[in-house]
C-alpha cells in the first residue's frame, strides 16, 4: 500500500481488535524493559560488577545459610538416609525465599521512588513494579541455575525434573509480585507499612517451609500450613529438585488462584491510590 492512499497530513488508522492488544503488549515490553535498565544502572552503576553483584549477593547468603547448616549437623553432610546433601537442601531453600523477601522488603518505596516516571505516558505504575520485581527474580534464576550446575557437577545429582522446579520459581514471583503491589500501595496510605514489612517478612520464614518437609510435621500442623501459598510452592520447587525421596504436599490449582487473587487486588490497589501520589 503506498503512502499515497491516505491524505496529506493524515494519518494511518489505528489498529484494531486482537492487532491493537498484540501492539499494546510489545509496547508494554518495550516500557518494562527500559524500566528494568534503568533499575539495574540506578542500583548497581554501569560497571559489570554491579551487574555481577546482581547475583552474587543472593549466592554468597543462600550459600552461607547452607554452610551453616551443614556445619551445625553432626554425623555427615546429607539427610534423608544420605540421598540428598544438607547444603543443597538448604541452599534450595533459602534461594527462592531470599527473592521474595526482596521483593517485598523494596516494595514499600517503589512508587515514591520512581515518581517521575509519571509523566511519560506509556509508564504505568504495575510496569514500574513489574521491572523491579523481575530484576529480583533474574537474580535467583542465575543463582539456581549456578547452583544446579554445582550439584551436577560435583555431586552428580541432576534435578529430578527442571519444569517442575522452574513453575514453582515462577509461580513465586508471580505471588511475590501481586503481594509487592498491595504493599506498595498501603504505604502510600499508611507510613507504618514501610516499618513493619521488613520484620513481618523476617518473621514469616519459620512458617515459609523453606527449611523442612511438610512430611515431617505433624499432619494437623502440615494441613494448617497448606492454607498459606508459600509452603505449596516450596514443597513443588524441592519435588522438582530432589524428586519423591520424600513425599511433597502441594496444591497448583489452590495456589494459581492465591496468585491471580493476589495480582488483581494489587493492580486495584495501585490504581486506587495513584491520586494520592503527587507527579
Amino acid at each position: 500500500m503506498s503512502s499515497s492512499t491516505f491524505g496529506d497530513g493524515e494519518l494511518p488508522p489505528r489498529p484494531e481488535g486482537i492487532s491493537r492488544t498484540i501492539e499494546g503488549f510489545r509496547i508494554q515490553g518495550r516500557v518494562i524493559h527500559a524500566l528494568l535498565m534503568r533499575e539495574m544502572t540506578t542500583r548497581f552503576g554501569r560497571g559489570q560488577l554491579g551487574f555481577l553483584w546482581l547475583v552474587i549477593e543472593p549466592l554468597t547468603l543462600a550459600t552461607a545459610i547452607g554452610l551453616i547448616h551443614w556445619a551445625g549437623i553432626r554425623g555427615g553432610g546429607h539427610t534423608e538416609k544420605g540421598s540428598i546433601p544438607i547444603f543443597l537442601f538448604y541452599v534450595v531453600g533459602y534461594a527462592p525465599f531470599f527473592a521474595f523477601r526482596a521483593i517485598i522488603n523494596r516494595a514499600p518505596g517503589a512508587l515514591y521512588a520512581n515518581m517521575t516516571l509519571m509523566y511519560h505516558r506509556q509508564v504505568r505504575l504495575s510496569d514500574v513494579m513489574i521491572a523491579r520485581n523481575l530484576l529480583e527474580g533474574a537474580a535467583i534464576f542465575g543463582v539456581l541455575t549456578l547452583i544446579i550446575g554445582g550439584a551436577i557437577w560435583f555431586v552428580d545429582r541432576p534435578p529430578y525434573s527442571l519444569p517442575i522446579a522452574a513453575t514453582a520459581l515462577v509461580i513465586m514471583f508471580a505471588m511475590s509480585n501481586g503481594i509487592s503491589m498491595l504493599i506498595a500501595a498501603a504505604a502510600v496510605r499508611w507510613e507504618i507499612v514501610d516499618r513493619i514489612t521488613h520484620p513481618l517478612t523476617y518473621l514469616s520464614l519459620p512458617f515459609s517451609g523453606a527449611f523442612f518437609w511438610l512430611h515431617h510435621l505433624p499432619p494437623s500442623w502440615r494441613e494448617k500450613l497448606l492454607w498459606s501459598p508459600q509452603p505449596n510452592i516450596h514443597e513443588m520447587l524441592r519435588e522438582g529438585m530432589f524428586g519423591p525421596v520424600v513425599p511433597a504436599y502441594y496444591d497448583v490449582v489452590y495456589v494459581l488462584w492465591w496468585v491471580l487473587g493476589l495480582n488483581l487486588l494489587g493492580l486495584a490497589a495501585i490504581r486506587a491510590v495513584r491520586p494520592r501520589l503527587e507527579f
